[in-house]
């Protein structure tokens, strides 16, 4: 039979617990007994140094000094020095009495007990009785000067006995007592050690034990645990962590990293099924992106949205309104045949279902089982079945927010499929990147429709322009041919109303001859483009150009044409003929727009990389609000209209288009009433 490894119970934190209130209770009580047993050893110290100690010096002392004296008093006896044996007799009777206050003073310590200091008292009372017994009986029978005197020396010899039996009472009591203390001071060290001892093995045996318990109930289950860890991150995904063995922390710590690695498992999971969803969904929108046309479109999305999904079928029926089921796009798995078209029994429940679809917010429904009993009696799902063999399907609208486009249906045949909430999210977002696609390439095809009429009916309006401009040129020179021929003579005599009729009939064919040349200028630049010859020109012989050009007009219209210098070595990179018709065009406009007495001044300054010239005139200006329609074809300025000044309004429109075709810019500064400023910026050279 096998024996089951017992688990230890509770806690790390109980086996630590119990531990230190262990240690809490034993420390402190070995350090009170060793307190008080050193509190002992001091205290015997102290007796035994302070009080024993020096009495025992003290009474030796004493009875060194009573022996000397004797000595002193039978030296004086056989030599007869009275004198001379009393003085000695004193001065040892004082050291005696030095010693005996020393004596006195050691035995009533306070080290001693009240027992022992009483019993001392008494001993030590007696001794000094016997000291000054002797000491009388011996300086009364103190030797004399007579020669030959008897002395009686029993007063001496009973006061000596009395002393020495006095200080060797006192000596023997003082002496079993420091005996005594020292034995006692043995026994309270031998004690002091022992309690030390086994404080100490006390101590080191619980902690033994606890590491032991720990290392059984924590390191062991620990290391399993890291092992379990090592095998984790090796790739072994079977493998878990041991929730019954190890302290309640451990176990705890194995169930959270259990827990942890479920979730993380099934993070891993979630996180590869969206990654391959997010694939489906990035290989639709390539799919869309890369279609010339809708039907390529939607089979993209069926055949990337099939595959990705791995169903069975995937239909996207598309319609328009009132026009039921316009096509439908399917794709299959290889085993399965393609569908006949669309049955009239599911055709006219489409545009209804993608409605209502759309109506609950444009989500898909899921069904997993279309035999479920919430389903068996819907008609449009068992016409679904019928038409596909549809067994679990998704049905996502294809439609923007007011329009419907069509329907998308992801479907498995053989059995029930419980659809993930990404496999159905990739549904819905390829049923809008559909829906994106069929209107973007339904405007794309409208576009296309609409950019080709545009071109011929521009390529129409061309060879009008071209052709009326021609057409109207050939009258035209036959009317100016006439004129000169009238106003020559060659047909008579003119009076003077006829001479100022032919006037206006010369000046309103010049008018119209300069606007067919703007119509043929403008009509050559769309068609064919500036065809500029680029080439080096200095602005000194451009703005000469100007200056005679425009002279006769400024004269006849008595205004006056400053030219300010210019650098000889500042120059343009332009087509000459195009940028002075240009400048000419500009010059003509501030000349004809400036009353008699006025000024058109003409400057050019370089900046950085380009060259500015500007045009100054002190006429009429131009109206705020009519600035920013300047450059339009035919437009003119309220007050040039209401000031009946001649033009066509082509002619700021051919400056703009010369100039931006040199990569330049024309800039209009104008104050009504005031003047107006046309600064023309072109290409250093």
């Amino acid at each position: 039979m096998t024996r089951r490894r017992r688990r230890p119970k509770g806690s790390a934190g109980g086996h630590v617990r119990t531990l230190v209130i262990l240690l809490v209770a034993l420390i402190p009580l070995g350090t009170l007994t060793s307190l008080y047993l050193i509190h002992q050893q001091g205290q015997l110290v102290r007796t035994l140094t302070l009080s024993l100690g020096p009495a025992v010096e003290a009474n030796s002392e004493v009875l060194l000094e009573m022996t000397r004296a004797r000595g002193t008093w039978f030296e004086g006896r056989s030599n007869g020095a009275a004198e001379a044996t009393r003085a000695a007799l004193e001065a040892h009777r004082s050291t005696v009495e030095v010693q005996l206050d020393t004596l006195l003073a050691a035995t009533r310590s306070a080290d001693l007990s009240p027992t022992d200091r009483a019993a001392y008292a008494v001993l030590t009372q007696r001794q000094r009785h016997a000291v000054e017994a002797w000491f009388a009986a011996a300086l009364r029978a103190a030797p004399t000067d007579v020669e030959g005197a008897r002395l009686d020396n029993r007063p001496i010899d009973a006061a000596w006995g009395d002393f020495h039996a006095a200080s060797h009472g006192l000596d023997d009591r003082l002496l079993g007592q420091r005996s005594a203390g020292r034995a006692q001071s043995r026994a309270a060290l031998t004690t002091l050690g022992f309690v030390v001892f086994g404080v100490a093995s006390a101590s080191t045996c619980m902690l033994l034990l606890a590491a032991y318990r720990m290392r059984r109930s924590i390191v062991r289950p620990l290391e399993r645990l890291s092992e379990v860890v090592r095998r984790r991150v090796s790739g072994d995904v079977s493998t878990f962590a041991d929730t019954e063995h190890g302290a309640a922390e451990v176990r705890t710590l194995a169930r959270d990293f259990n827990t942890l690695t479920r979730e993380n498992a099934r993070f891993v999971a979630q996180q590869g099924d969206e990654l391959r969803t997010r694939q489906v969904v990035l290989e639709v929108a390539r799919r869309v992106r890369a279609a010339e046309d809708v039907p390529a479109a939607l089979d993209g999305v069926c055949a990337s949205l099939g595959a990705g999904l791995g169903a069975d079928r995937v239909l996207l029926y598309t319609f328009e309104e009132g026009l039921g089921v316009r096509e439908r796009s399917q794709w299959h798995a290889d085993s399965l045949p393609d569908l006949p078209p669309v049955p009239a029994s599911l055709a006219g429940h489409i545009p209804g279902v993608e409605a209502e679809l759309r109506e609950l917010g444009g989500g898909a429904v899921v069904l997993p089982d279309v035999f479920d009993p919430d389903w068996a009696d819907d008609q449009r799902v068992l016409a679904l079945h019928r038409a596909t063999g549809a067994r679990s399907l998704v049905i996502a609208p294809v439609g923007t927010a007011d329009q419907g486009l069509g329907l998308l249906a992801v479907l498995t045949v053989d059995q029930p499929r419980w659809w993930r909430q990404s496999e159905v999210h990739v549904a819905e977002q390829s049923a809008v990147m559909a829906a994106r696609a069929i209107v973007q390439l339904r405007l794309a095809e409208m576009r296309e429709e609409q950019v080709q009429r545009l071109t011929e009916l521009d390529h129409q309006k061309t060879d009008f322009m071209a052709t009326i401009s021609h057409e109207l040129r050939t009258p035209l020179t036959s009317i100016s041919g006439y004129l000169e021929l009238l106003e020559d003579g060659d047909f008579g005599e003119l009076t003077e109303g006829q001479v100022h009729a032919l006037g206006v009939v010369r000046r309103n064919a010049s008018r119209l001859r300069g606007l067919i040349e703007d119509l043929l200028v403008l009509n050559k630049i769309e068609s064919t483009g500036l065809q500029a010859a680029i080439d080096d020109v200095r602005v000194t012989d451009l703005v000469r150009c100007v200056v005679e050009t425009m002279e006769p007009a400024a004269v006849a219209s008595q205004v006056s044409l400053v030219a300010r210098p210019v650098p000889g070595d500042m120059a343009v990179k332009v087509d000459r003929a195009q940028v002075e018709r240009a400048l000419i065009n500009l010059g003509s406009n501030a000349v004809k727009f400036t009353p008699s007495g006025g000024t058109v001044t003409i400057d050019a300054t370089a900046v950085d990389d380009q060259v500015r010239i500007s045009i100054s005139d002190t006429g009429i200006g131009i109206p705020e609000a009519d600035l920013a329609r300047l450059a339009e074809r035919f437009f003119r300025a309220g007050n040039a209209t209401a000031a009946a000044i001649p033009g066509t309004g082509l002619g700021l429109a051919i400056v703009r288009t010369i100039i931006e075709g040199h990569g330049g810019r024309l800039d209009v500064t104008s104050v009504e009433g005031e003047g107006t400023t046309m600064t023309v910026t072109l290409p250093a050279a």
